[in-house]
């Protein structure tokens, strides 16, 4: 059977890269008297945990300008190593156009089946077209560290760089849609080249040009090729995709080529004819010229609420991941766990409370939540001015200009619905929605016309008209669409504030999304190593500054062109277009 998966690999490998009359080599191509070339290490690699049963081939080529003890640069191939790639590489590293480099390629997996041998479960689209996290996590956490393991017929260990300024990574089809899909989910590889890449409706990579439309651009260098006569399928137009996605690129200002060459055919031998200066391209000025976009994204958005060097800066680091993030509107931010509050001021937490304050209201009131026993409201010094006694399970609450709150929660633990609630200005807690699948968090627009809900387990979230009188809640839509990650259900929401100009801004599983005021996802920006944040909350004098309590125990903060929502401001004009 493994002689059959062997065979099997290598009939794709040959048919993406067959000779093809009238397609002539460049020397760069060629075997060159004078250049020393290096040697195979052929494997195979079957330990997977994340891809458990799978077996593939591997092959890892080493230049011989590699010494063996200082870590190289490394390019990783999906389907095998083509593109003449180690002859390109080894004459590229002999006239000094790249650095030294060792190739890793590998075949997807394959899990042998017991009742038929010869009818295996093959993983190469679950693998490659994928848009998740999954794959680039098994390069970096199992095959990279297993080609490191191997030794060269002279003795030298392979040593890999563990920088993303050393890594590249490329492909194929499928596997230049994987190659995209590391780069961009790991922040791991900062250098693609994607050949007739499957950005199509094979899985869920059809949609990574919208994303990089929408995302905060990233330190990644591309380059595209494909053709006229490339493939046209049920799935998609393989020629139209790979337009589209260099229209993206165009779009959000990265440093990216590409070559389109008319009556090019799926993985012909123009992706082996354009590799040399592909690889030029992408490893030109290396090391100082890291990639990095070219200029700044078209996207209205983005450019209108970043501020130019003005990152993501860490601020406290070993924070329970549970704990919630309150604005006190005033531009102080209170940290809020189960048996305490906090307040977050320069470099130091100082206590607030011994209870969970989970909302400041008017006039500084606060509001606290007492697990299965209800609420206090207290004044800004903690005296409590009203206890309401509750046994509902609460997640999440909003104060109104006017006074009073909306509560989200379930009404007993382990309910799948949530309901929301209305704390009067008279601290009377009325039912307003019930029977919300999964609602864990709440928004208020700037001028109160609007109660947002978000979900867990949901792309959407919920609009409600606030009805001026009796805090009704009306005309409720599932107004907002977000985006998701692959790998996720849902867009995991677990928290939401809004700005004086009419946006929403999301903690989700794809980082902060923001969305206008018509319920779009506009912009989305990635937090540091891809952490996933879980609270958020405005703070600062001009209330221009948001926190961000991620699952990892971290709290960034980041200054934007914008102003929070604030109790203590006028309330803001938002004038926004139909959309």
């Amino acid at each position: 059977m493994e002689r059959g998966l062997l065979i099997c690999f290598l009939s794709f490998f040959c048919c993406m890269c067959h000779a093809q009359a009238g397609h002539v080599l460049t020397a760069d191509s060629k075997r060159k008297a004078g250049v020393e070339y290096g040697e195979h290490i052929y494997t195979r690699f079957a330990d997977s945990k994340l891809f458990p049963g799978t077996i593939r081939d591997v092959d890892v080529y080493v230049p011989a300008q590699y010494d063996g003890r200082s870590p190289a640069c490394v390019c990783v191939f999906q389907d095998g190593l083509f593109y003449r790639a180690d002859t390109v590489v080894s004459n590229l590293i002999e006239s000094k156009e790249i650095p030294v480099m060792i190739l890793v390629a590998a075949s997807p997996g394959w899990v042998v089946g017991d009742f038929d041998s010869d009818s295996p479960r093959s993983n190469r689209t679950y693998e490659y077209d994928t848009p998740s996290p999954r794959f680039g996590q098994f390069l970096l956490e199992e095959l990279l560290p297993f080609v490191e393991s191997l030794k060269t017929e002279t003795g030298k260990s392979i040593i890999l760089s563990q920088s993303r300024n050393d890594r590249m990574i490329t492909g194929c089809s499928s596997g230049a849609a994987c190659a995209f899909n590391v780069a961009w989910n790991t922040g791991s590889f900062s250098r693609v080249y994607s050949s007739c890449g499957s950005f199509t409706g094979l899985r869920g990579s059809y949609a990574n040009a919208t994303l990089v439309q929408k995302y905060e651009p990233k330190p990644i260098r591309f380059y595209f090729q494909s053709g006229t006569h490339d493939m046209w399928t049920s799935f998609g137009d393989w020629w139209s995709a790979n337009q589209e996605m260099v229209r993206a690129m165009d779009f959000a200002g990265y440093d990216f080529s590409y070559k389109f060459i008319e009556n090019a055919e799926h993985c012909d031998d123009n992706v082996t004819l354009i590799f040399p200066d592909a690889m030029r391209f992408l490893w030109k000025g290396y090391p100082q010229n890291e990639p990095a976009p070219r200029r700044k994204t078209r996207n209205f958005m983005l450019n209108q609420i970043l501020v130019e060097d003005r990152n993501f800066e860490l601020v406290y680091t070993d924070i329970e991941a549970n704990s919630l993030l309150v604005s006190d509107h005033s531009g102080n931010v209170l940290l809020a766990s189960s048996d305490a509050t906090i307040l977050l001021k320069g470099n130091t937490l100082r206590s607030v409370s011994d209870k969970k304050i989970i909302a400041v209201g008017k006039a500084h009131e606060m509001l606290v939540y007492i697990p299965r026993k209800g609420f206090e409201v207290t004044d800004s010094c903690g005296r409590i001015k009203k206890s309401i006694k509750s046994k509902m399970h609460v997640s999440h609450a909003v104060p109104l200009r006017d006074g009073g709150y909306y509560v989200v929660g379930k009404q007993h633990e382990g309910d799948h619905f949530s309901t929301i609630w209305y704390l009067s200005a008279g601290y009377e807690l009325l039912e307003k929605e019930n029977n919300l699948k999964s609602i864990c968090t709440l928004a208020l627009s700037g001028n109160n016309n609007w109660l947002y809900a978000f979900g867990y387990d949901t792309r959407r979230g919920y609009s409600y008209k606030v009805d001026r009188n009796d805090k009704s809640l009306l005309y409720g839509q599932e107004f907002f669409y977000i985006h998701l990650p692959d790998q996720c259900d849902g867009a995991e929401v677990t928290s939401a504030v809004c700005d004086d100009y009419g946006r929403t801004y999301l903690a989700t599983a794809s980082g902060i999304q923001v969305c206008d005021y018509n319920g779009r996802s506009e912009a989305i920006l990635p937090l540091p190593g891809n952490a996933k944040p879980v609270s958020i909350a405005w703070g600062e004098e001009a209330m221009n500054v948001l926190y961000i309590l991620c699952d990892n125990g971290n709290i960034y903060k980041r200054e934007l062109n914008t102003k929070g929502t604030s109790l203590n401001a006028p309330m803001p004009i938002i004038r926004v277009g139909a959309g």
